[in-house]
């Protein structure tokens, strides 16, 4: 039974990077094909600045979701579960959706997919360094942080709830204008302090010191 764990435990980098690698080069695929598609990026304007604004968004968030985990993995060892397998398909159908819907008049839906990826890829870090605590090979990084509680969130709710109710309010008013734009500085903002803080954890790893 031992066997099997740690040669789950080997396989599982490797796993997770072939399968991440396939769904973000698909996104950058259907990225780069909407991008040449959608005619109100080339005609100036104000849908054009908000078009060009949203591309770059999305592919900040395609940035951060591969440094997350090709860093966690590098980093850490872990006891894979089923949601490690999962949660990268599930982020791609999101991603997916996201890409599809780029565009002036589909903001408001845009937007609560952004938060959903956003809540799961938090989600999803969070479980992995849950199992990474309790292998021995990680206690460099672990010995002296404690246990992550709801408090350690309370950021990403926030990124979270801002994000959903943007997207709720460009939903239901149907407005792709200064408020679509404020909303898309501030989803920018919170993914590159999210990379901000993978560089942070990841010197920090390095250097064989703990978070924070």
């Amino acid at each position: 039974m031992q066997q099997k764990l740690q040669r789950a435990k080997e396989l599982l980098p490797s796993i997770i990077i072939t399968v991440l690698s396939m769904i973000q080069a698909l996104a950058l695929e259907l990225y780069w094909n909407k991008m040449q598609s959608s005619e109100f990026l080339w005609l100036g304007g104000w849908d054009a600045i908000v078009g060009w604004t949203q591309l770059g968004v999305m592919l900040l968030g395609i940035v951060q979701i591969w440094l997350m985990y090709v860093s966690t993995i590098l980093r850490f060892s872990w006891f894979p579960s089923m949601q490690d397998t999962v949660t990268p398909f599930v982020i791609g159908l999101l991603e997916f959706g996201m890409v599809d819907l780029m565009g002036p008049d589909t903001l408001g839906v845009w937007f609560i997919l952004l938060a959903m990826i956003y809540g799961v890829s938090t989600w999803a870090a969070h479980m992995i360094h849950r199992q990474a605590r309790i292998d021995p090979e990680n206690q460099y990084f672990f010995q002296n942080l404690l246990p992550a509680g709801w408090r350690d969130f309370k950021a990403s709710y926030i990124v979270i709830g801002i994000l959903s109710a943007l997207g709720a309010v460009l939903w239901l008013s149907g407005e792709s204008g200064a408020l679509a734009a404020v909303g898309l500085l501030f989803a920018a903002a919170a993914i590159i302090r999210q990379l901000y803080i993978s560089n942070q954890y990841w010197m920090h790893s390095m250097m064989g010191e703990g978070e924070g």
